[in-house]
C-alpha cells in the first residue's frame, strides 16, 4: 500500500467515525447554558474548566467532575470546619461549629452517593444535591454574623450549584436522546 492510499484510507476512516460516532464533548455553549442556572456564571464555568478533563470531555464526564470537584469543596470546609470548632473556647460557637462538621459530613455522604450513581450513569436517581445547598446555608445561619466563614459558604454554594445544574443538565440532555445512558 503507498503512503498516499494509506493517508487517503486513514482520512476516510476518520470522518467516516466522526459521522457514525459524533463526539459528545462539552462544548462552550453547553458550559454556559450549564453555568448561566447558577448565581455566578463567571465562576461555575472556571471552576469546571480548572479541571483540565473539562475541554475534551463528554457529558457523563462533565457530571464526574462536577462532583469531584464538589467532593474536593466539601471535603475543604469539613476540614475547615473542625478546625473552627477545636480551636473555639466559647461553647455556643463550638456547638454551633460542631453542627456544621456534621452538616458537612452528611454533605460527603450524600456527594459519594451522587457519585456512585454517576458513574453508573444514573442521573435521575442523583436526588439530593439541591440539600446540599440546604446543608450549607443551614450551617451558616448557624453562626455568629462576623463569622469566618462566610467565604467558603459561599464556595460551597457555588460548588453546589455547579453540580446540580451540570446533572440537571444531563437529565434533560439524555431524556431527548435516544441512549442507553440514563
Amino acid at each position: 500500500m503507498s503512503a498516499f492510499t494509506f493517508v487517503a484510507s486513514v482520512s476516510i476512516l476518520l470522518v467516516a467515525s466522526v459521522i457514525i460516532f459524533p463526539s459528545n464533548g462539552v462544548t462552550e455553549d453547553i458550559l454556559a447554558a450549564i453555568c448561566s442556572q447558577t448565581q455566578n456564571q463567571e465562576t461555575c464555568e472556571a471552576m469546571l474548566e480548572s479541571d483540565p478533563r473539562t475541554s475534551s470531555a463528554d457529558l457523563p464526564l462533565l457530571s464526574l467532575i462536577s462532583l469531584e470537584l464538589l467532593s474536593k469543596q466539601a471535603d475543604k470546609n469539613h476540614n475547615s470546619f473542625v478546625q473552627f470548632r477545636d480551636n473555639s473556647t466559647d461553647p455556643d460557637l463550638k456547638r454551633s461549629l460542631g453542627d456544621c462538621v456534621t452538616d458537612y459530613n452528611d454533605m460527603r455522604g450524600k456527594i459519594k452517593v451522587a457519585h456512585q450513581l454517576s458513574q453508573k450513569r444514573q442521573y435521575r436517581r442523583i436526588l439530593e444535591l439541591g440539600q446540599l445547598i440546604k446543608l450549607a446555608y443551614n450551617c451558616e445561619n448557624g453562626l455568629p454574623s462576623n463569622s469566618p466563614t462566610s467565604g467558603i459558604t459561599e464556595t460551597m454554594l457555588l460548588t453546589s450549584q455547579t453540580a446540580v445544574y451540570v446533572n440537571q443538565f444531563l437529565i434533560t440532555y439524555f431524556s431527548q436522546k435516544p441512549l442507553n445512558l440514563v
